[in-house]
């Protein structure tokens, strides 16, 4: 399809809308994304929810203190101060009732599905952007980024995008610079919202070389700019994150920065693992999990892969492949090109090119699977063209049925997991048995539900995966929480013996559980040792005002 061609078919979104087909294509998906997702309204918080929403004072208020905390710094090593933003307006109407959170994350995801056939629609058939949105709207990979109040991130940002992908298919077809202006500022948006479309400016190039159009002086200021703005935000999220370094991400630094892939080895304590070279060498095989995700998706919240670290028979077969795949591509119409690229190109911020903690998900595929289900729609029907007879054609109908009745299936079946944290971390170990990781969580969440032997059975096995002091930790709060006090005392004393600094909150657990006991002498001994190290944490300010209580000393429980 020429350029031409392209700007005799281009109608604005609301003109497809006020069309009867338009109209009921969009209420079709809107319908189907509602009924699915139904359920999570009435979900908890889980996971990181508890740090972005019911800890996180930023969002909590609209006052212009709270404004200035949520745009002046970053929040765990990155900057997205739009979501948190959202965020605040959503507290604003739901406080801490976790329906409205997850109402909000429905509503976003649903304007996903209807922009992005409108956006299809744009270049593409009515029906080749019909089935694709469809195949989005009920793909189970995405469970993790509908169903997480904290992903919420992830649907206002690709919402975003898709507003500034709409108006730059505007400005090509009509040149008009208020449409670049619209776009400019939607991709600003995006990138507030989270930095994963900061490769969005690469789409655009991309869908110019698609239209096989020559890029003239003012195209190319055009694209400069909007490569430009990516850049800055490149800096900026790369900046925020080596500035917070370990720190934005205790949890997973304390299993290493790694899903426990099959490797025996003790990750680095950095945060980049392995460094640059095994990076690069497991590329291939980042690339092959999400291809396989594509295909027979298997959702889980800690799925997990083999990490090489060294040049192998499997590394070199995987690079072999990944290079005769780029042949293919390069020898293939620039209408595959450009959709395959599409898959590629949003997956190149989480392919460890750039530093990052969690090395797959299955919410990474979010954005790139439209490519993927673009491809698979048009080739559906270039199949279904150049079948004469009835039963080839009834056959290739039946099959992409059967696939779409499955990913729903699969999306109904597994939703539930993320009712709660017991049930999705439940869910998650059963296949990630190996990984210390889950079980901790999992014995976390039991122990927050009030289940603590549950939880003392999953900090064992965590701790005989792998003996982290964190885990002892763990160990000590389930103890502690079921009354035997002397066997807390002893994981929290193997926690100090092998770590390296402790955690504030370590010394005020450890407090606790000698005044718990009854040994107020120790208590204050601890109580003490930690103060040398912050005399302003609260945690043991509060402890400290029990002991003082206790003993006797009412003026200083009430000065701590």
């Amino acid at each position: 399809m020429n350029l031409q061609s392209n700007n005799e078919k281009w109608p604005a979104c609301t003109e497809w809308l006020e069309s009867g087909e338009g109209l009921l294509s969009v209420a079709f998906l809107l319908a189907v994304s509602f009924v699915l997702y139904w359920p999570s309204l009435h979900f908890g918080f889980v996971w990181d929810d508890l740090d972005y929403i019911v800890e996180n004072y930023r969002i909590q208020g609209l006052s212009p203190a709270h404004f200035r905390a949520i745009w002046e710094s970053p929040f765990s090593g990155q900057y997205a101060p739009l979501h948190h933003t959202f965020l605040a307006i959503v507290y604003a109407a739901s406080g801490l009732n976790p329906f409205g959170y997850h109402l909000a994350q429905l509503l976003l995801h649903a304007a996903c599905v209807g922009l992005l056939y409108c956006a299809l629609k744009s270049i593409e058939s009515a029906r080749v952007a019909l089935l694709a949105s469809l195949l989005f709207a009920v793909f189970p990979a995405n469970i993790e980024t509908v169903a997480w109040v904290s992903e919420t991130k992830s649907t206002l940002a690709f919402l975003l995008f898709l507003l500034s992908f709409l108006a730059f298919l505007r400005l090509r077809s009509r040149a008009r610079w208020q449409d670049g202006v619209w776009c400019a500022f939607f991709l600003l948006l995006s990138l507030l919202a989270k930095i994963n479309t900061v490769v969005a400016p690469a789409i655009f190039l991309l869908y110019d070389y698609k239209q096989g159009e020559p890029i003239r002086r003012g195209k190319a200021w055009g694209l400069a700019a909007f490569f430009l703005v990516s850049a800055i935000f490149t800096g900026i999220t790369l900046y925020y994150y080596s500035s917070a370094g370990n720190r934005a991400f205790p949890d997973r630094l304390i299993e290493g920065i790694l899903r426990e892939a099959n490797t025996a080895h003790r990750p680095d304590s950095g945060g980049y693992y392995g460094g640059v070279y095994v990076h690069l060498l497991n590329l291939p095989t980042l690339l092959l999990f999400y291809v396989r995700t594509t295909l027979f998706p298997h959702p889980s919240i800690w799925p997990m892969i083999h990490v090489d670290e060294g040049l192998n028979w499997a590394a070199g077969i995987t690079w072999i492949a990944l290079l005769f795949s780029i042949l293919l591509l390069y020898r293939s119409p620039r209408d595959l090109q450009f959709w395959s690229l599409w898959f590629i190109v949003f997956l190149l911020p989480v392919l460890q090119i750039i530093p990052n903690p969690v090395w797959v998900a299955d919410r990474y595929l979010y954005i790139p699977v439209v490519g993927a289900f673009v491809l698979l729609s048009k080739l559906f029907f270039y199949l279904s063209n150049r079948r004469g007879r009835l039963a080839p054609r009834l056959a290739l109908q039946g099959g992409i049925a059967a696939v779409l009745l499955a990913f729903v299936w699969q999306t109904h079946q597994h939703l539930p997991a993320w009712k709660n944290e017991v049930t999705l971390w439940e869910d998650a170990t059963k296949t990630c048995m190996p990984s210390a990781f889950c079980h901790a969580r999992l014995g976390k969440a039991l122990l927050r539900a009030g289940h603590p032997n549950l939880a003392v059975r999953e900090a064992l096995q965590a701790l005989k995966i792998r003996p982290s002091p964190q885990y002892w930790i763990d160990l000590g709060d389930a103890y502690t929480s079921l009354g035997t006090y002397r066997e807390g005392l002893l994981a929290y004393s193997t926690a100090r013996r092998i770590a390296g600094p402790l955690p504030l909150f370590f010394w005020a657990k450890v407090a606790k559980t000698h005044y718990l006991s009854g040994d107020l002498t120790n208590a204050a001994r601890v109580i003490e040792a930690g103060q040398r190290v912050d005399a302003n944490d609260t945690s043991l300010l509060l402890v400290n005002g029990f002991v003082q209580w206790k003993q006797g000393n009412r003026e200083q429980a009430r000065q701590s």
